[in-house]
């Protein structure tokens, strides 16, 4: 039993690791390909290759700047936000009466007590 067991894993071992070297072989083919189709891309300078890579360069720069936009509206977003959030707790302090804030807090206390236990 034990040497059927230990057939079975060795097998297991040499599947896999042939498995990996096809795996990397594979990889390193498909390496090889995109190197070579690059390279001849590269070649081309007609003038619609030309006019291709003028419009994805646009493309994409086009793309980063509305990126950047996004992300800084975003920002202005969020600061307002934090801005009216501030604005509206004020106004919440203020309103509320002294008893009920010295309640809240005491409240408050028992509670961060109760959860360190």
């Amino acid at each position: 039993m034990e040497k059927s067991l230990m057939d079975i894993l060795n097998a297991g071992i040499a599947l896999f690791q042939s498995g990996e070297d096809k795996l990397k072989q594979s990889l390193s083919d498909l390496d090889h390909a995109y190197q070579d189709l690059k390279n001849k891309g590269a070649q081309n300078q007609s003038e619609q290759a030309n006019r291709l890579r003028d419009l994805i360069q646009k493309t994409v720069g086009d793309a980063q700047d509305k990126l950047l936009n996004a992300n800084e509206s975003s920002k202005a977003v969020i600061n307002q936000l934090k801005e009216n959030f501030e604005k509206i707790s004020l106004q919440i302090d203020e309103a509320l009466p002294e008893e009920f804030k010295t309640k809240a807090k005491s409240a408050l206390e028992e509670l961060k007590k109760l959860t360190k236990k």
